[in-house]
């Protein structure tokens, strides 16, 4: 080995001594750094010295032990709290339906009888807290029920959309023949035909306008005409006519045309207005 490569192992050694040197002096020189506890920002800014306050969900309590052969029956768990801001809210009670009006009456006679007393009135709307219960109203028949029916008994039914007389049991033979009321607040109802002859045989009219007790049926809505419709008897078989000009009277869903006639069967769908009628031959 030669001197000169000596001589430069030994300067490298040299510089590596200083330059270690050179950075302890370095470090040692300069003022130390205090740390200090930050927040924890994935702890809510909880620091070490700072401990966490955690509501804890109140247990169910332990039951006692139960005897041997008792069942055992969980307490009822507590009803929810209801918020002191909301009120509570009070059952809906349904309201009534109006019931169609009955009164009774002679025909002939004027008529006295006292308002129903569920408190409904005759158009089927409640009654007046200011009409006092113990007045009677009065109304008198028809002139030409005197001359058909005079000294008949009988019952006046005020429904929502229509108005018809029954007699009393017993007073007037009943004919073969009902129609059901299918529609509306009337719906389920039924009227019977009985025998009342007149100038133009046994027959039952319909119309906005009143008629003949025990032989019209009175329609209270406003697209039904004075004088609607007609049914008549004869060998034991009801026809149908349409009076009206203006308003359809539609049978089986077909309009029938003016003046039209046409016979009866049972099932047979009859359109007056809002009031549906199903024809039954007994």
């Amino acid at each position: 080995m030669t001197n000169e490569f000596i001589t430069f192992l030994a300067a490298i050694g040299a510089g590596v001594v200083l330059v270690a040197l050179a950075a302890f002096w370095w470090i040692n020189r300069m003022p130390s750094v205090e740390r200090e506890d930050a927040p924890l920002p994935l702890f809510g800014g909880l620091t070490a010295d700072q401990s966490a306050t955690v509501p804890s969900t109140p247990r169910a309590p332990v039951p006692a032990a139960v005897p041997a052969g008792v069942p055992f029956r969980p307490a009822p768990a507590p009803a929810p709290a209801q918020s002191a801001s909301l009120p509570p809210v009070p059952p809906r009670e349904a309201s009534p339906r109006p019931r169609p009006v009955i009164r009774e009456f002679v025909s002939g006679a004027p008529e006295q009888t006292a308002p129903a007393a569920d408190g409904w009135s005759l158009d089927g709307l409640p009654a007046p807290a200011t009409v006092s219960p113990t007045l009677t109203p009065v109304a008198v028949a028809p002139a030409t029920a005197v001359m058909n029916a005079a000294g008949v008994p009988g019952t006046m039914v005020e429904g929502h959309a229509l108005r018809y007389s029954v007699p009393a049991d017993g007073t007037l033979q009943f004919l073969p023949g009902r129609l059901e009321i299918g529609s509306g607040l009337d719906a389920n109802r039924e009227i019977r035909f009985v025998r009342v002859d007149g100038p133009d045989g046994i027959e039952v009219t319909f119309g906005r306008a009143e008629g003949a007790l025990y032989k019209h049926i009175q329609l209270r809505d406003m697209t039904v005409s004075r004088a609607h419709a007609r049914m008549h008897f004869a060998l034991g078989t009801w026809y149908l006519q349409n009076l009206s000009q203006t308003n359809p009277v539609v049978h089986n869903g077909v309009e029938m045309p003016a003046a039209l006639e046409r016979p009866l069967a049972d099932g047979d769908r009859i359109e007056m207005g809002e009031v549906l009628f199903t024809f039954r031959e007994r």
